[in-house]
């Protein structure tokens, strides 16, 4: 046994062990574990505690059972807040050996093209050569995944020829790591070879090689095992001392955002990646990675999104900084609904991540008046968070991060923090002293608003102060505000169809009482998006909910992008420059377009000092009328609308303006 205190057999024994599993075999008579070979490109998985998602093995000297790790004790231990622990196979050296029990070959038309990977938990580095996983025996064709003294290579042999790509930094002993390689071999008659560690490339080589088609993977797969001597009766040696708790072999090369992403590291399954898309083999339905999408909108920060695998959807987004300006915590809000459709069976949480890894580093579970709402909003306030839903707004302060208080938390709200407010409470932000509270509604509902809270200097919602309103689009899912060149502006994000989402950007002064303000600029985002949060160095911080158990299961999304994910500053304000002065023309009325030049649309504003017949039209520089975009009778005061630039050729137009025999022009340029 491993002389940890975490693995002692009282707790393995402290959860039932499964039919067919936490067994110790002696010899070459093993266990096999019934299941198809096969399913979407996935030609071999073990996970210990899911003998119905493995593919066929056999074992020997392997105990299985849930590792409960004395820091998920709060949540994954009995009696604890009830999210399902994690199960592993534990390695105790020579004795311990997986094979994988089918011996039919895979063939590729072009190969390899594959990806191996790891989920484990290693004793204290030994040294020597450690197997993790491998389909060589002696000295056959085929693949090997392992460590030499420490650093991670990754080989593949065809007709004889070993092609190997090694690591510098050593696989650290005592705690999790994800390790992941792969094989691509390109038309260019080349074979590269990659290994990651941590959601992060390795190393990397790339290697002239002529293979020849069709390229066969042979099978068995082997497991933590090195096999030695002849195909038909190997020598079966364990080679690892410590846990695992799993191994997939997929013959296609998984996608980059899968294989670039930091895990969360949560205490779940895979470590936190999601693993409600591990289909029963054979089903023939798209693993994870595949389901993934890039965007348009670049992003310069990624983490896998923790607790999903626990049935919680991230809802709110909220970013500390350091004295620098860097992000350093990521906190999100999540409400927990189950694959069934059932609500409020869990307390709702905050989760609080390291900026700078991804990793989790603690969990709040929230104690307050909405200890089980949809906490659709987040925003970090000092040494606080408010959170927001059914009308009201709650603060939670953050304890000072103690590694000795564990990772799971129970947060009380404070009763000076709560305070019913004049919306819905879809989500909330802050910036500088006022706290933003906004409604989300649809075509069908009352026009929503963007209320603005004064805060007082102790960060809590000044009491008795009436807050400003501002009518806002619909479907709005979070709004924040930043600084930049002496301009505020305001960003908001709403999903616009099944497969996008979209952030929208205003500048403060759009915003106006009276009147929807119309968007100077809109960024395609990831659909699913939620909350918005920036970061004092101007990057925009959101989630996507399209990552979770319910919408990927139940709801059939599409759409997978599972990640909490940072884009800056500098992509959301191009196209922008100085906004023109408002003045008065000849005639006495104002009128101005902006962007100007432009692309995609303008926004138009006009002010009539008296009710007229106003006429609003685009022309030429020829005179011909290009559109007509307001021809009716209205009140005094300003109003805006939108040219939507639809098959306009580039070049210079004319906004004309008549009103009360009154006239007035501006030139637009448009962009081709």
């Amino acid at each position: 046994m491993i002389p940890w205190s975490v693995l002692s057999r009282a707790h393995w024994r402290a959860f039932p062990r499964r039919a067919g599993l936490g067994l110790s075999l002696v010899g070459i008579a093993c266990l096999f574990v019934a299941g198809p070979a096969a399913s979407a490109g996935v030609i071999f998985r073990y996970l210990p505690g899911s003998p119905e998602l493995s593919s066929a093995i056999e074992t020997r000297g392997i105990e299985t059972g849930a590792f409960l790790d004395p820091r998920e004790r709060p949540a994954r231990w009995p009696g604890g807040w009830g999210y399902s622990p994690v199960w592993a196979a534990e390695f105790e050296g020579a004795s311990s050996v997986v094979r994988g029990a089918s011996d039919a070959d895979i063939r590729q038309p072009a190969g390899p093209r594959m990806t191996a990977e790891v989920w484990l938990r290693l004793q204290d580095q030994a040294g020597g050569r450690q197997v993790l996983l491998s389909n060589r025996i002696g000295t056959r064709d085929g693949f090997v995944l392992g460590l030499e003294l420490g650093l991670p290579f990754f080989t593949v042999t065809v007709e004889g020829v070993t092609y190997r790509v090694a690591g510098s930094g050593e696989i650290p002993g005592g705690r999790e790591v994800w390790l992941a390689a792969t094989a691509e071999y390109t038309f260019a008659n080349s074979l590269i070879l990659r290994l990651y560690v941590d959601g992060k490339l390795h190393a990397e080589e790339s290697s002239p090689a002529a293979i020849p088609s069709p390229y066969v993977i042979p099978r068995p797969i082997f497991v933590g095992t090195e096999a030695t001597g002849a195909e038909e009766a190997p020598a079966l040696t364990g080679t690892i001392t410590g846990l695992l708790f799993a191994a997939v072999v997929r013959d296609y090369v998984a996608h980059p955002l899968y294989l670039n992403t930091a895990p969360p590291f949560d205490g779940g399954a895979y470590f936190g990646l999601p693993a409600f898309h591990d289909y029963e083999l054979g089903s023939f339905q798209l693993p994870m990675d595949q389901r993934m999408s890039a965007y348009a909108t670049p992003v310069v920060h990624r983490f896998f999104l923790p607790h999903v695998n626990d049935a919680f959807i991230p809802q709110g987004t909220g970013v500390a900084s350091d004295a620098a300006g860097q992000p350093s915590l990521v906190y999100i809000s999540y409400y927990h609904r189950t694959r069934t459709n059932r609500l409020a069976t869990r307390q709702s949480i905050v989760c609080e991540i390291d900026a700078a890894t991804g990793w989790l580093r603690r969990t709040f579970r929230l104690n307050g008046r909405l200890r089980t709402a949809h906490v659709g909003g987040l925003a970090v306030v000092g040494s606080a968070f408010y959170v927001a839903s059914q009308g009201l707004v709650e603060r939670y302060v953050l304890p000072p991060y103690q590694e000795a208080d564990g990772r799971y938390l129970d947060l009380a709200a404070d009763s000076d923090g709560t305070r019913r407010v004049a919306s819905k409470a879809s989500f909330v932000s802050s910036f500088r002293d006022t706290l933003w509270v906004g409604d989300y509604r649809r075509a069908a509902e009352a026009q929503p608003f963007l209320y603005g809270y004064p805060l007082d200097d102790a960060g809590l919602v000044a009491a008795g102060a009436d807050p400003v309103a501002y009518p806002i689009p619909r479907y709005i899912q979070g709004v924040d505000l930043f600084e930049a060149d002496n301009q505020v502006y305001v960003f908001m994000a709403r999903n616009r169809n099944s497969r996008e989402a979209e952030v929208l950007r205003f500048r403060r002064s759009d915003l106006q009482p009276g009147a929807t303000a119309i968007p100077e600029d809109t960024f395609v985002f990831p659909h699913g998006i939620e909350d918005l949060a920036f970061s004092a160095d101007g990057t925009l911080w959101t989630n996507s909910e399209s990552g979770t158990d319910y919408y990927q299961r139940t709801a059939g999304w599409s759409t997978f992008y599972p990640f909490v994910y940072g884009v800056s500053l500098s992509d959301l304000l191009v196209h922008v420059g100085p906004a023109p002065p408002e003045v008065e023309s000849p005639a006495g009325f104002r009128l101005h377009v902006f962007p100007n030049p432009a692309a995609g649309h303008v926004q138009i504003t006009y002010g009539l000092p008296h009710a007229s017949d106003v006429h609003l039209r685009v022309v030429d520089l020829l005179g011909r009328e290009i559109a007509t975009i307001v021809d009716a009778p209205q009140v005094p005061g300003d109003h805006h609308v939108t040219w939507t630039l639809d098959r306009l050729a580039a070049g210079v137009y004319m906004v004309v303006l008549q009103a009360g025999g009154r006239s007035d022009y501006q030139p637009v340029v448009l962009h081709p």
